[in-house]
């Protein structure tokens, strides 16, 4: 039991090591470019709405760049079969998944503020169709994203 808690320290170390080496890298032009979400001029005075826009542009873009650089950083690691995977190789994966974790949190604090936004104003009866529209394109851009990235890296894993 003690040798397994060891190990499990020593991933997350490692795992925090290589997180610190690699933190405040820019990011990879082969990525798909930043989605971009117009503002109707109607909303623009709704500040709580156009903060949440914004808000989910930037945590689309993330999400995107987090599942690219996994699909890249994971290409050679996630074809092996499970029984090829050395050590190290499994502390890859581990450090892959904190990663990805980590950097997902922000898709899901907008996910989060969205749907909290929407059900706030469906409840008091104060939203028009402006604003659905509005929201309907975050939801229409990140549906986009995820289709292109999954044309883009289709083939990617054999």
């Amino acid at each position: 039991m003690k040798k397994l808690i060891n190990i499990f320290i020593s991933l997350i170390l490692i795992t925090i090591v290589l997180n610190s080496c690699t933190s405040g890298s820019k990011r990879n032009a082969d990525f798909l470019p930043p989605v971009k979400i117009e503002i109707p001029d109607e909303i623009k005075g709704d500040k709580e709405l156009v903060d949440m826009v914004e808000l989910s542009e930037k945590a689309i873009n993330e999400f995107s760049d987090n599942i690219e650089r996994l699909a890249v950083d994971g290409k050679v690691i996630l074809n092996k079969d499970e029984e090829d995977l050395t050590l190290f190789d499994q502390m890859k994966i581990a450090k892959m998944a904190v990663e990805f974790v980590s950097n997902s949190t922000q898709m899901a604090a907008a996910l989060e503020k969205f749907d909290t936004y929407v059900n706030s104003k469906q409840e008091q009866g104060i939203i028009n169709d402006t604003q659905l529209k509005a929201l309907e394109q975050v939801a229409l851009k990140f549906s986009s994203r995820m289709d292109e990235i999954d044309a883009k890296y289709q083939e990617y894993y054999n």
